[in-house]
């Protein structure tokens, strides 16, 4: 990128851009059982009291009653086995740990640092990766979100790692086609939004070989072919043994709901993407507009094109979603800093004074993420492991009481304490259904509790408010409620004893 500085000056700024980079991704690591920082941009995230549990449930179930399913239970394994096998192979050394699950995460967003800076020295040059990969490492969103382990880290790394692959693949290259296939069946297999990113992955190998277009398309059916071969033997097996914990994990899909208030839903995307970056987002935004006037040349560029497909792929799921939460926009960090780095490039060729305004920008950009980071790195709270272990604590004071913990987010509190028997309310059984056939000697919930499942408990059970334990900020959801359901024998065997596991508090 030689219009940010000169060749002398080079060496000097990659050395210090690495070790800012290097800091920012080992900063991850602190403080690690902390909470999701309370009073943040992103407090309307829910992902906090249940994603980390749901997400590895499967790993959970294995180790704590010696196999991964439930019948009944959520299961999003059923659909997304990648990131459950993962956690359950690192669980098959550590044990059931937040701290393991959250390092894999963090592991999974330094490779994705790394693959970014590899896919931009692919096209461009060694010294935009650097760049690239500092202020994917400084960005505040991808930072503490990146410490939950849910799918988002995972899902960018393969990502990157199919566009990798497709821009090494050239004329005959069919076994690299083939890759590229597998590539983008484990980010689908990994969040099942996957098919939202495939023109992305796709067109490197098309930039690659548009020179030959008989080449070019059979290159791309080979990928297009091998991922849906794949995808589809998957499904057939899940709808054979898992149909109804699939179609509660999907739901019923109406196309008049997804193209509903499309317009309205449009705006807030526009609106809530600047959770990516308050000034990298409107800069990419700009970079597209521009891009179809003054500075159509960017449309050559593979790698542009690559990042603005992933843009608009990614936008398209997150506005036709019901909600579009902050970790969705996660996914679109990569695309977002790449889109604003070269049209910064190409507005510094142009015209020096309009490209060093952007420059400045995305330094007080750069100020305004690490300042946000370490304000509440330097500030941590464990409210969420404490109420977990107070829930913990409380069962096992109870040993004539079935341990089976339900509850919304119960796989959370379980993984945050180290394992205990829980089972979700949400699923392919009614409530009702799964009251009768797990017989759980406690329910939990987060503040309010969705309407009339108190009233069921009542009519099926004598029920007793145990305790309340301070939970997160989310509104209405600030308590966990734990209630003690009548003593009934335990309907699910434990494979181990998870009393061994210590019942601290943490409060440093």
């Amino acid at each position: 990128m030689k219009a940010f500085a000169t060749t002398a000056q080079r060496k000097k700024y990659v050395f210090l851009l690495l070790l800012l980079t290097v800091g920012m991704l080992g900063l991850r690591l602190w403080h690690l059982k902390a909470d999701f920082p309370s009073g943040s941009i992103w407090i309307q995230d829910s992902a906090k009291y249940t994603d980390e549990g749901w997400y590895t449930n499967a790993a959970l179930n294995h180790i704590i009653f010696g196999h991964w399913y439930l019948p009944g239970d959520w299961s999003p394994a059923v659909a997304m086995p990648v990131w459950p096998w993962m956690i359950g192979v690192l669980f098959h050394f550590t044990g059931i740990s937040i701290v393991a699950a959250r390092v894999l995460e963090v592991v999974c967003s330094w490779l994705s640092v790394l693959m970014a800076y590899l896919v931009v020295r692919q096209y461009r040059s060694a010294y935009l990766g650097v760049i690239v990969a500092f202020l994917i490492a400084c960005n505040t969103l991808g930072f503490f979100f990146n410490r939950l382990a849910i799918l988002e880290a995972p899902v960018v790394l393969f990502m990157l790692l199919a566009v990798y692959v497709a821009g090494y693949v050239k004329r005959d290259s069919y076994f690299l086609a083939f890759l590229v296939g597998i590539a983008f069946c484990v980010l689908t297999l990994t969040k099942a939004t996957g098919p939202f990113l495939l023109p992305a992955v796709l067109y490197p190998i098309w930039a690659k070989n548009r020179k030959n277009p008989s080449a070019a398309w059979r290159l791309l059916a080979i990928a297009f072919t091998t991922a849906i071969v794949i995808l589809q033997i998957e499904k057939h097996f899940v709808l054979q043994n898992h149909l109804a914990d699939y179609g509660a994990f999907f739901g019923p899909i109406h196309p008049g709901c997804l193209i509903a208030h499309a317009f309205p839903k449009f705006v807030r995307f526009l609106l809530r993407a600047t959770w990516i970056d308050p000034v990298l987002y409107p800069i990419a935004l700009l970079a597209f507009f521009m891009a179809l006037f003054r500075f159509r040349f960017l449309w050559k560029d593979t790698l542009f094109v690559t990042a603005f497909l992933w843009e608009i792929g990614y936008a398209a799921f997150i506005i036709f979603h019901l909600d579009g939460p902050p970790r969705y926009f996660v996914v679109l960090i990569v695309p977002t800093v790449v889109l604003a780095l070269l049209f910064t490039e190409a507005v510094l060729k142009q015209s020096r004074a309009a490209g060093m305004v952007l420059s400045a920008l995305i330094l007080a950009s750069v100020a305004w993420n690490i300042g946000y980071t370490v304000h509440f790195m330097l500030r941590p709270q464990y409210t969420l492991l404490n109420a977990s272990y107070g829930v913990r604590r409380e069962i096992r004071s109870h040993p004539n009481w079935s341990p089976l913990l339900m509850g919304h987010g119960a796989d959370q509190i379980s993984l945050m304490a180290g394992g205990m028997p829980t089972v979700d309310t949400d699923g392919a059984m009614s409530f009702k259904e799964k009251l009768k056939t797990y017989h759980p000697g406690w329910y939990m919930f987060w503040g309010e509790d969705q309407p009339g499942r108190v009233e069921v408990l009542n009519s099926e059970d004598t029920i007793v408010t145990v305790t309340r334990f301070p939970a997160l900020d989310f509104p209405g959801k600030q308590t966990l409620v734990l209630y003690q359901i009548a003593p009934r024998p335990i309907a699910l065997p434990v494979k181990e004893d998870l009393s061994r596991v210590d019942a601290g508090v943490c409060n440093y």
